[in-house]
């Protein structure tokens, strides 16, 4: 029968190796070695019974630059409306506006 000091010397070794293992696991492969890929997506939600009018719009290129929008309804009943850009170092560059007494449910009317 194992001692208890000779069992908390094997779980200290085994969680030794543990750490060692975890550390020298290859660290993930950066941004650089997968070039952007373009993509595109779209959404919209409208629910006259619920009064929610939002969606979103975002396109990717090649070269990693970022062309999007959202809009959202508000309870003031403005339509908020930001569209962005992302390129390069440049970070997120929003462009935001307010339509005042915004009446998408009525567009057919």
């Amino acid at each position: 029968m194992m001692t208890s000091i000779k069992w908390l010397m094997c779980v200290v070794a085994l969680v030794c190796v543990s750490v060692r293992h975890a550390n020298s696991a290859p660290t993930p492969t950066s941004e650089e070695e997968y070039p952007p890929q373009p993509y595109e997506y779209k959404y919209d939600v409208e629910d006259p019974e619920k009064e929610l009018y939002f969606g979103a719009n975002e396109t990717g290129d090649a070269q990693g630059k970022v062309v999007g929008g959202y809009r959202v309804l508000l309870p003031d009943g403005r339509l908020m409306i930001v569209e962005y850009t992302v390129e390069g170092d440049s970070g997120f560059v929003p462009k935001i506006s307010f339509q005042e007494n915004a009446s998408p449910f009525n567009k057919g009317a």
